[in-house]
C-alpha cells in the first residue's frame, strides 16, 4: 500500500504463505499498511519501529508462539492497547479461545478462514480504531482549549492583581496627597489663630480655598469608587428623561467657561443642529461632559484651546472633545479607558487623577447604549468622541433646561468636584 493509508496492520505467521495470503487479500479490501513478520522476535523489532493499529496473529508458530507474544506485547506500555486478532487452525476448541481473551485478544478467529468474514472484523475494529481516533483528537482538543481558558485565567489573574497593586498605590496617593494638604493648612491656620497680632484675611482665605478643593478631591474619588462599586454590582441604575441634548451640552461646557479661561485656554462650542430630542440621564451626561472637559484641561498648557462641538445624523448625535495639549501615543489609547491605569505614568505623574474618570466614563456612555473612542498624536493634542443613538422617547418627559434649572450652588459644586484635580 502507499505511504498515505490510513491504518497499518502488522500481521505475524511463521508460515510464508499464508503471510502473502493476508497481505494480498487486506490490500485488496483494505485502506492500510501492510507490515510482515514470520516469528514473534521479528514482531516486537516492527513494534518498536513502526506505529501499528492492528495485529493479526497466528497461534501455532515455532519458538515463540501467539500467546506468549501476545502476553509480551500487552506488559508493554507502548503496545498494550493495539487490538490482536488470533489465527488458528489447531487451537479451536473453548479452552483455548479462553486462553488467547485472557491473554488480550480482542478477537478469536479458526482456520480456515472464511475472508469476507475476516474482512468484516477488521473493518470493524479499524472504525472502532477511527472513533477512538477521533475521541482522542476531540479530547486533546478539548485540553488544548481548557490549558489556553486556563493560561488566559492565569493571566488575568494576574494582571487583576497587578491593576490592584496599582489601585492601592494610586488610591493611597490620592487619598493621602489632599488629607496631608488639608493637615498642613489646618496646622497653618491654627498658627495664624495663634498669633496675636492681626489676623490676615487673605492667608486665612487661601488657606480655607486650598481646604476646600482638596475636599472637594476626596468627595470626587469617593464618588467615583462608590458609583464603580455600583456599576460592577449591577446596582448602578440611569434615569432617562426627554431632553434637547444641544442644549444640555451646550450649557455644561458654558457653565464650565470661565474655569478654562482662569487658566489660559480658549474654550469654543460649535454645533451643526440646533436641537435633536432623546432620552438620557441627565446628571450622567453631565457628568461624561464634565469629565471629558476636565480631562482636556489638565493636559492642555496655558494658551492652548478646547473645542466641544455637536454633530447630528439621523440615528446618532456626536459630541466630540478636542484639545491642542499634550496628546497621547496610539499604543496607549486602549490603556486610557482601562480602570485604575493612567497615561500620565509616562509623564512621571504631572497630572493628579486616580484613573478612574475615563472608566467611570466610558461605563455611563456605553450604559446609554452608546460608545467613545479617542483619537490622538503625541504632542499635538487629543480628540475624545461620544456617539450616543437617538431613541424614540418613551419616557417621563422633563424639562431639557435641568442643567441650569439647578441651583446655582448646586452647579458650581458639581464642577467643582470635577475639576478638584485641577490647581488654578
Amino acid at each position: 500500500m502507499g505511504k498515505g493509508a490510513s491504518y497499518t496492520i502488522l500481521i505475524v505467521d511463521d508460515n510464508c504463505h499464508n503471510l502473502f495470503s493476508l497481505r494480498t487479500l487486506i490490500e485488496e479490501y483494505i485502506d492500510a499498511e501492510v507490515i510482515e513478520a514470520d516469528c514473534g522476535e521479528k514482531a516486537l523489532q516492527k513494534l518498536f519501529k513502526f506505529p501499528v493499529d492492528l495485529i493479526i496473529l497466528d497461534i501455532q508458530m515455532e519458538g515463540m508462539d501467539g500467546f506468549e507474544l501476545a502476553s509480551i506485547i500487552k506488559q508493554r506500555k507502548k503496545t498494550r492497547d493495539i487490538p490482536i486478532v488470533f489465527l488458528t487452525a489447531s487451537y479451536i476448541n473453548d479452552e483455548f479461545k479462553k486462553r488467547g481473551f485472557e491473554a488480550g485478544a480482542v478477537d478469536y478467529l479458526t482456520k480456515p478462514i472464511d475472508e469476507y468474514q475476516l474482512i468484516n472484523r477488521i473493518n470493524t475494529y479499524l472504525k472502532l480504531i477511527e472513533k477512538e481516533r477521533t475521541m482522542n483528537m476531540l479530547l486533546e482538543q478539548k485540553v488544548q482549549e481548557q490549558t489556553r481558558e486556563l493560561r488566559k485565567a492565569k493571566e488575568a489573574a494576574e494582571q487583576a492583581n497587578e491593576a490592584k497593586s496599582m489601585f492601592l498605590a494610586n488610591i493611597s496617593h490620592e487619598l493621602r496627597t489632599p488629607l496631608n494638604i488639608l493637615l498642613s493648612s489646618t496646622q497653618i491656620l491654627n498658627l495664624y489663630l495663634q498669633n496675636e497680632g492681626e489676623l490676615d484675611r487673605e492667608k486665612v482665605r487661601s488657606k480655607v480655598n486650598i481646604q476646600v478643593q482638596n475636599c472637594y478631591r476626596l468627595l470626587r474619588l469617593v464618588n467615583n469608587l462608590i458609583d464603580i462599586t455600583k456599576i460592577d454590582s449591577g446596582h448602578f441604575e440611569l434615569n432617562p428623561t426627554e431632553c434637547n441634548i444641544i442644549e444640555l451640552v451646550e450649557d455644561i461646557t458654558l457653565s464650565v467657561k470661565e474655569y478654562v479661561e482662569d487658566k489660559g485656554i480658549t474654550l469654543i462650542f460649535d454645533t451643526d443642529c440646533e436641537e435633536m430630542i432623546m432620552n438620557c440621564d441627565l446628571d450622567a451626561i453631565e457628568r461624561i461632559i464634565l469629565n471629558l472637559l476636565s480631562n482636556a484641561v489638565k493636559f492642555t498648557p496655558r494658551g492652548g484651546s478646547i473645542f466641544v462641538s455637536v454633530k447630528c445624523t439621523g440615528e446618532a448625535v456626536c459630541i466630540s472633545v478636542k484639545d491642542t495639549g499634550i496628546g497621547i501615543c496610539e499604543d496607549k489609547y486602549n490603556m486610557i479607558f482601562e480602570r485604575f491605569k493612567q497615561v500620565d505614568d509616562l509623564l512621571t505623574r504631572k497630572h493628579e487623577g486616580s484613573g478612574i474618570g475615563l472608566s467611570l466614563t466610558k461605563s455611563l456612555v456605553e450604559m446609554h447604549g452608546g460608545r467613545i473612542y479617542v483619537s490622538s498624536e503625541y504632542q499635538k493634542g487629543s480628540e475624545f468622541t461620544v456617539e450616543f443613538p437617538r431613541k424614540p422617547a418613551q419616557v417621563e418627559k422633563g424639562s431639557y433646561n435641568h442643567f441650569l434649572g439647578k441651583s446655582g450652588e448646586n452647579v458650581n459644586q458639581r464642577i467643582h468636584i470635577e475639576f478638584s484635580d485641577i490647581y488654578f
